[in-house]
């Protein structure tokens, strides 16, 4: 074999490679949103979007709602529950682009006074949200600091969620300690586990105490309270605000789905509805209850994407 020929196919190969690459890079290109506000008739492929939720129910709404919206307007989405500390660092580190339900200034305060600068902040979509430990309506316990009164009865145990969860943070170093129930035990378990261990509770007339937040389907499907905080521990600042982060460069890559964000808004109400239209069609499918809320509030997804 001549030298010239070997350099002929070895060119050839230099030129498919490259040719290969910048196939690449410009599908690469493409996956970057456009600007300018759908209709809910576009087509074609405006790109991929990874959206984490953690397995808080009105964060599993919102993220299931927008995965909805974002398809109609041409987008593909991907969800994927992350528990919230690791999830916080993947918007950090761009390997996920939007978190929806990020509870400022005190619930997720740590995570953001950690990564603000390396995150985007969208908009607070609600401005109402708190943190409480609930108990059903038949107990007698009024206040947080009647637990002790009542210790036999709770068999000093305190129902929680994840553990990473902000609300189990606020708990474990706030209430626990503050009201001193430092011999109770707090339960590490999963909100569909907690939510569970209500049911079953309420169905017996058990006496259960559980944290729980607002705003939650559970308080409308159930007869609960929270007990009263007059310490004020578990909402140290009041009513918190729900935000939406993004990786930074999500405004830049996807300038509309940013702006829809931005404009992102629902009520108590609304909310309130489109979890239960959720519960109604199967929890294990929130595609559906979204889907018939959606055939309900057109007219308020409208304001969002005009």
């Amino acid at each position: 074999m001549g030298k010239g020929a070997a350099r002929g196919r070895g060119l050839h190969k230099v030129v498919a490679v490259l040719a290969t690459l910048s196939a690449l890079v410009l599908a690469a290109c493409g996956g970057a949103g456009g600007t300018g506000a759908g209709n809910g008739n576009s087509s074609g492929d405006k790109g991929s979007i990874e959206i984490g939720y953690i397995p808080w129910d009105e964060d599993i709404a919102v993220s299931y709602l927008w995965k909805q919206l974002l398809e109609e307007e041409g987008y593909r989405v991907t969800l994927t529950q992350v528990e919230v500390a690791p999830l916080f660092a993947a918007v950090a580190n761009g390997s996920i682009d939007l978190f929806m339900d990020v509870w400022m200034p005190s619930t997720h305060g740590q995570y953001m006074d950690r990564f603000e600068d390396q995150v985007e902040v969208l908009g607070t979509w609600y401005d109402q949200a708190d943190l409480g430990l609930a108990v059903p309506d038949y107990v007698e316990a009024r206040s947080i600091e009647d637990l002790k009164q009542y210790a036999d009865r709770f068999g000093k145990r305190i129902v929680g969620i994840e553990a990473g969860a902000g609300l189990m943070r606020v708990t474990r170093e706030s209430a626990i300690p503050g009201y001193g129930f430092d011999d109770w035990e707090l339960v590490q378990s999963s909100t569909p586990t907690m939510l569970a261990e209500l049911d079953r509770a309420i169905q017996n007339r058990e006496w259960i105490v559980v944290t729980l937040w607002r705003p939650h389907w559970a308080f409308a499907k159930y007869d609960i309270r929270y007990l009263e905080d007059p310490k004020g521990l578990m909402n140290p600042t009041g009513a918190e605000e729900i935000q939406m982060i993004a990786r930074q460069g999500f405004s830049e890559d996807f300038a509309e789905v940013a702006e829809w964000l931005g404009r992102f808004k629902l009520t108590g109400e609304q909310l309130a509805e489109l979890e239960a239209a959720i519960q109604d069609h199967g929890a294990d499918q929130p595609e559906k209850g979204v889907q018939a809320w959606l055939e309900e509030n057109r007219d308020v997804v409208e304001a969002w994407l005009r």
